[in-house]
């Protein structure tokens, strides 16, 4: 018998079947919400604005970058633009090489990758005409002045460098 004051839908949940099955329904309810929180959408398409992750790129990113912004700036012809990305991949081997190394101090293993890194820069350096190693000179002193500016080094560039 039903009480008059009685709410049918709370005489309808006290039936242990129903009961169950409101349980498996909040239990799964529950239990999506983790799977519901992530984004399964892939990320955004990266512009020119910069890359993803903080501004940290992959390996092949940054030589694929420094291949296009130098062919843009210095104007590379196709000869010269396949021994850019050989000098890079060269490197970049050799920085993977040396990261893995176990048997290497890690306080040897920065100034080892800073010779890898002039070596790379004096490799591409050597396949630039004059008028392109000018140029090239004056984007590395940039990017030296920025890194610095950066890193708190030598104090902010005073005035914003040329484009």
């Amino acid at each position: 018998m039903q009480h008059e004051s009685e709410n049918p839908m709370m005489t309808l949940f006290r039936k242990p079947v129903l009961q169950a099955a409101l349980l498996a329904l909040c239990t799964t309810a529950l239990s999506a919400l983790p799977a519901m929180a992530q984004d399964p959408s892939p990320p955004p398409a990266q512009d020119q604005a910069g890359p993803p992750n903080g501004g940290h790129r992959s390996g092949a990113q940054r030589e694929e970058h420094q291949v296009e912004f130098l062919t843009k700036k210095l104007n590379l012809t196709p000869d010269q633009v396949t021994q850019v990305k050989a000098i890079d991949d060269d490197s970049r081997t050799q920085m993977m090489a040396l990261r893995q190394d176990t048997t290497t101090p890690q306080a040897d293993k920065r100034a080892k990758m800073m010779d890898i890194h002039k070596a790379s820069q004096d490799k591409i350096r050597a396949v630039l005409t004059d008028d392109q190693k000018t140029k090239y000179d004056a984007l590395q002193a940039q990017m030296k002045e920025r890194r610095e500016s950066r890193e708190g080094g030598q104090g902010a560039p005073s005035s914003p460098p040329p484009q």
